[in-house]
């Protein structure tokens, strides 16, 4: 598979620059979970030395007479402990504002002028995040963890326009925001466009993907960490861990990310003069919050309510970008159906599970499809080509929309789309079961072509359930896999 030298597309590369910037280890360590992961380890501390330049003044101001010494200390203790409130308060708004930066430019990459647009942007963002992780290997647990928080968040913005559209969402906080944000775009007068305030995206999907980015937050706090990692960190973090521990980590995480939500971010600050702006501001803020809160509370035990909007996209990305040691690629299309047995099982809310499996199908956004093309007059051919996964929306569940990377069985980066039938996609037993009247001559030939390495894996299985795209997608010129092209059904 010679595809000239390795690179990333400048798409890819701010794919990759937006992953950093949520959870990594960076060099200023200024992603959003290495800001949450300092503030956990030096909060206890913060709040021992508030309180006791708290208690300083205190002991200060409650004495009958002060000498001119004391109230010069009571002065100085003053002055200490309103910079430190200061300080502690400009760190806070600091981490706020640096979180609804990331946010803001997710929405501004998945965000389009009209919902098909929208759709083709989140298409495009969720299947590179996929194809940036890796199949296989040792290092899935560790990037899927990292890439997982944005996944889900995009993942959680398209759930809550799919529940709208369908009036399955009855918030009376999201309906007001909508309600206003259709108000300004109604309105005649300019007044209405002379600022950038935009209250369904600023007030609703901006807090839902703070929320569903800082749902994990709290697993990062001292006290999770040693369940995860152990004392000295020399436990495995992916291992399985026994009920009492799991159920500890949980108690921990939401506790702490409640709390990180809070009093680690709280509101963004008002800059102006006027007192009026100022009283809207803030409660503006407020109830922001309250909604962050309600969503992370409500997501324990969601029911019908918006806590589904995270709950659900976190199932389905716990298998999608799983972080267990048994990962198998191959079973990402599990997702859908570990979400259909817990509707089954009275687990999850049915209707929005139905709407996340009609946004997403079966097959998540850049799984590597196999499957048995068809020639002009719609016979199968004798053999298998790879495809990648490249729209949300399928036309079912289990009919993806792929992009065509092999004809021939060679390699090519300028493919068609095309809508791949049960029939002949190999992922399912009865296209499988066409091919295994080929012999094994044939079906090794075909191998032989389409992998890079093929005295290393002709030992794979000769009629593949999908295809490993890493290598593909490594390259550039391969990465333009969203563009507009021909459609074709097979």
């Amino acid at each position: 598979m010679s595809m000239g030298s390795i690179s990333q597309s400048s798409y890819s590369k701010t794919v990759k620059t937006v992953l950093s910037k949520v959870h990594d280890a960076t060099a200023l360590n200024d992603s959003v979970y290495e800001v949450a992961t300092d503030y956990f380890r030096h909060a206890k501390l913060q709040e021992e030395k508030l309180l006791k330049l708290q208690l300083q003044v205190r002991g200060l101001e409650q004495k009958q007479e002060l000498s001119s010494r004391e109230q010069k200390q009571l002065a100085e203790a003053q002055s200490g402990l309103k910079l430190y409130i200061r300080m502690l308060d400009d760190r806070r708004v600091e981490r706020y504002r640096s979180l609804k930066a990331v946010c803001l430019t997710v929405l501004q990459l998945t965000e389009g002028e009209s919902f098909e647009e929208t759709v083709q942007m989140s298409s495009k963002f969720l299947g590179t995040i996929q194809l940036l992780a890796p199949s296989n290997g040792k290092y899935v647990a560790s990037v899927n963890q990292k890439f997982k928080h944005l996944y889900k968040g995009i993942l959680s913005l398209r759930l809550l326009d799919r529940l709208l559209l369908d009036n399955e969402l009855n918030n009376n906080y999201v309906i007001a925001k909508m309600r206003a944000a259709k108000e300004m775009q109604d309105a005649d007068s300019a007044a209405a466009y002379k600022s950038d305030y935009a209250p369904f995206r600023d007030d609703v999907q901006l807090p839902l993907l703070m929320a569903a980015l800082l749902q994990d937050i709290g697993t990062y706090h001292p006290d999770a960490l040693a369940i995860l990692k152990g004392a000295e960190g020399e436990q495995d973090e992916f291992r399985v861990l026994d009920e009492e521990n799991r159920v500890a980590l949980l108690k921990i995480n939401y506790q702490e990310t409640l709390n990180y939500v809070t009093k680690g971010l709280s509101c963004d600050r008002y800059v102006g003069n006027s007192k009026e702006e100022r009283e809207l501001f803030n409660q503006n803020e407020q109830d922001k919050l309250n909604f962050v809160y309600t969503l992370l509370k409500n997501a324990i035990k969601p029911e019908g309510g918006v806590g589904n909007l995270l709950k659900i996209p976190q199932i389905y990305t716990s298998v999608v970008l799983s972080t267990k040691s048994n990962h198998s690629y191959e079973s990402l299309p599990k997702a859908a159906l570990v979400l259909q047995s817990g509707v089954e099982r009275g687990y999850y809310h049915k209707a929005a599970v139905d709407a996340l499996i009609k946004i997403t199908g079966l097959f998540p956004q850049g799984y590597g499809v196999t499957y048995i093309p068809k020639d002009s007059d719609k016979r199968d051919l004798d053999r298998y080509e790879y495809a990648l996964v490249v729209s949300l929306y399928p036309p079912a569940p289990d009919v993806p929309v792929c992009r065509v990377v092999t004809r021939n069985m060679a390699f090519s980066h300028a493919g068609t789309n095309v809508v791949i039938s049960v029939d002949n996609n190999l992922h399912f037993p009865a296209a499988r079961k066409k091919l295994e009247k080929m012999s094994e001559e044939r079906l090794l030939e075909i191998l032989s072509k389409l992998v890079s390495n093929f005295e290393e894996r002709k030992n794979m299985d000769l009629i593949p359930k999908c295809w490993f795209p890493d290598e593909y997608f490594s390259y550039s010129k391969n990465q333009n896999l969203w563009n507009r092209v021909t459609t074709i059904q097979n």
